[in-house]
């Protein structure tokens, strides 16, 4: 249904924030919205992430170093679609709806591009508030990383689903996780997690996960010893289109 997800980060520039998101909400993201296979779009400010480590008991959030890889994080935006060809096809109006848009899009600095399709999803407890393919979420956050060896995968695997995705279920205002990987793009591996609201004092929802561990027990590394991030990923923000 809405199970392919388009991310473009990005920053702008002060001058011209206030134009660009006036032309974004009122002509390219309704009309978006309504190419063919568009389940959804979703436009979200990022709130600024305070130290480099989720919680005080974690490892420092490692970054890649790589200058070709896109900064920009002070917004995200979620398109959802029913199928990969949405944005690959021969014919993709999606695609051609960029390139008839590219002066305005260039306005963008940092910006970065990846598609991704889902390996799994876990319901939160609000999870009939948003039912799948009924739209972008109020509030998100979103890592996007890759491991430093192929064999960090199986582990990465384990641990998703011993420990992160058994605190889903039970996680304050969560609708669902979505572990994602990607067909195109940067970092091999996402995690999309969808939220009724944002606290005000919050930049992430580490905090709310670990209130939600039940005890789990994990025997190999802690993730953040051998994942490399985006940079200043995970982002954690509210959207800002559609209204909710």
């Amino acid at each position: 249904m809405d199970e392919v997800i388009k991310v473009d980060w990005y920053d702008l520039p002060e001058h011209d924030r206030h134009g660009f998101l006036n032309w974004l909400d009122n002509s390219y993201l309704p009309e978006l919205q309504r190419q063919p296979g568009i389940c959804w779009a979703g436009h979200y400010k990022i709130a600024k992430r305070h130290s480099k480590r989720p919680t005080p008991d974690d490892p420092v959030i490692r970054e890649t170093n790589d200058p070709g890889v896109g900064a920009g994080s002070q917004y995200i935006l979620l398109t959802a679609a029913a199928s990969i060809d949405v944005f690959f096809g021969p014919e993709s109006l999606v695609s051609a709806l960029e390139n008839r848009e590219k002066g305005h899009l260039d306005r963008r600095r940092g910006h970065r591009t990846a598609v991704f399709i889902q390996e799994t999803h876990i319901d939160g407890p609000e999870f009939r508030s948003r039912l799948p393919g009924t739209g972008p979420a109020p509030a998100i956050q979103l890592g996007s990383f890759n491991v430093t060896s192929f064999e960090d995968e199986f582990e990465l695997a384990r641990w998703y689903r011993k420990v992160r995705f058994s605190q889903i279920s039970v996680t304050r205002g969560c609708i669902r996780c979505r572990k994602l990987l990607s067909v195109a793009g940067w970092s091999k591996h996402g995690v999309l997690y969808e939220f009724t609201s944002m606290d005000d004092d919050e930049a992430s929802f580490e905090l709310r996960f670990r209130k939600a561990s039940r005890g789990e027990q994990w025997e190999g590394r802690a993730v953040l010893e051998y994942v490399i991030h985006a940079p200043h990923s995970p982002h954690a923000g509210r959207l800002i289109w559609p209204a909710h």
